[in-house]
């Protein structure tokens, strides 16, 4: 715990994995750091399903920048699953079910390009409890975080303050908020961010997304099933499916339609009977271009924000939080693609 009028290199608004890798790679530089996270909880973070998956959308785009983000993202949770003491982090063989004929033709005109080398392949492959006639991409490199579990082991390990961050206690002529002063504030508020009078003309669109929490049996739990929903296990016989995705929608109440659509999507993955556990709903930020939203503020001193990363953001932080740490301690300029002047 901070004492009154102590005086800190970094203060963190924002306690999901975005904020919590930023406060991660400053403490391994040697900084001294606080995060303020809200009490009620990440709506984001503590719902999500975790999945690092470098093969996207229905015609197997390969996402921006794959190779950097996935080629060390097992090494790196690893790491850091030693510094926290906690396991969270499973790399996982992910299948990718090709739902049609019409997909399958589309895997086979692209199949011979060189950037899905290491990372899929095709396989004609009967699965038990899965409808997979027209065959698989055996997907490499991708995996799974319980994010409960590395939030626990952030909040056991990490300084932590569970309170609203209040703006109107910041002052950013003498950097200080309430009776702690910083060197940096670096913002990593989500949708929230829509909140925050220094950061609110940014093109952050909250995105609800509903999920499933199922129990079936027959199914092996070897891997991660991608198609129209996506079959995660996360327990005996249990899975999580998900997910929906609705725009400029920040409500925490799951929906009856939504529930429909997603067992709708399931039935046509999954053959054997399964109940349904649980109905979850999260907000995650959404950038007006898919692409995170970094930087410093235009005309605040020392101060970042880290933001839109959506449901990437397992795959995406641990490389862009290095690089914002970069920029921040040491002026290195950040990727065109994820700074925020794009939008000024």
């Amino acid at each position: 715990m901070l004492r009154m009028h102590e005086s800190i290199d970094c203060l963190i608004i924002g306690g999901g994995i975005s904020g919590r890798l930023i406060q991660l790679e400053m403490e391994s530089r040697g900084r001294s750091t606080l995060v303020y996270d809200s009490p009620k909880g990440n709506h984001c973070t503590q719902v999500a399903a975790g999945l690092a998956n470098p093969v996207v959308g229905k015609y197997f785009t390969i996402g921006w920048r794959a190779q950097e983000f996935f080629t060390p993202l097992a090494d790196y949770y690893a790491d850091l699953e030693n510094r926290l003491d906690a396991s969270f982090f499973s790399p996982k063989v992910m299948l990718r079910i090709i739902a049609s004929a019409g997909e399958q033709n589309i895997w086979l005109s692209k199949a011979h390009q060189d950037k899905y080398k290491g990372f899929c392949s095709f396989e004609n492959r009967e699965l038990a409890g899965l409808n997979t006639h027209f065959g698989v991409l055996r997907v490499e490199q991708g995996g799974s975080m319980d994010t409960v579990a590395f939030l626990e082991a952030c909040t056991a390990r990490l300084t932590t303050r569970f309170e609203d961050f209040d703006y109107t206690y910041l002052d950013t002529v003498s950097q200080t908020y309430k009776s702690t002063s910083y060197q940096h504030i670096v913002f990593a508020e989500g949708y929230k961010v829509s909140e925050n009078p220094y950061f609110n003309n940014l093109p952050v669109t909250p995105t609800k997304g509903e999920l499933l929490e199922i129990e079936a049996e027959g199914i092996s739990n070897e891997f991660i099933y991608l198609g129209s929903v996506y079959v995660q296990p996360i327990g005996e016989n249990k899975w999580r499916i998900g997910s929906t995705y609705q725009q400029n929608d920040s409500s925490l109440n799951t929906t009856d339609m939504m529930r429909e659509d997603l067992l709708s999507k399931l039935d046509k993955v999954v053959n054997k009977p399964y109940k349904v556990l649980k109905h979850l709903c999260g907000v995650r930020p959404a950038s007006e271009d898919r692409k995170p939203i970094m930087g410093a503020h235009s005309s605040v001193e020392n101060m970042y924000i880290v933001n839109g990363m959506g449901s990437k953001a397992v795959s995406m932080a641990p490389l862009l939080t290095t690089e914002m740490v970069d920029y921040i301690l040491d002026k290195t300029p950040l990727p065109e693609e994820i700074d925020l002047i794009r939008f000024l």
